[in-house]
């Protein structure tokens, strides 16, 4: 009788430690799944914010003609009549 007690003793105890051990692996898989979450949203937040921008500077380039003509001279060197364009140039450095 005493070592029927012990044998089932040992199966509760090797039940346990199983048990435990397939808890761990099942936390463990849910930390990293919390992880990439947070990841994704982190990233899909950055996403929203630049097509939000974006958003904002097609919608000024439809109506701001400030915005237009800006981009124009930048991009393209456009002057207005009368007005003289300057280019700075570096001077090259001697080795």
């Amino acid at each position: 009788m005493r070592i029927f007690r012990v044998i089932l003793f040992l199966i509760a105890l090797a039940l346990l430690v199983i048990s435990v051990m397939q808890f761990r692996n099942g936390y463990n898989d849910w930390q990293e799944a919390q992880y990439v979450e947070k990841k994704y949203q982190e990233r899909l937040q950055w996403f929203e914010n630049k097509r939000d921008n974006l958003k904002k500077r097609v919608e000024m380039l439809k109506t701001d003609t400030l915005t237009k003509e800006r981009l124009i001279r930048k991009k393209f060197g456009y002057v207005k009549p009368g007005e003289v364009q300057f280019r700075i140039i570096k001077p090259i450095q001697p080795d």
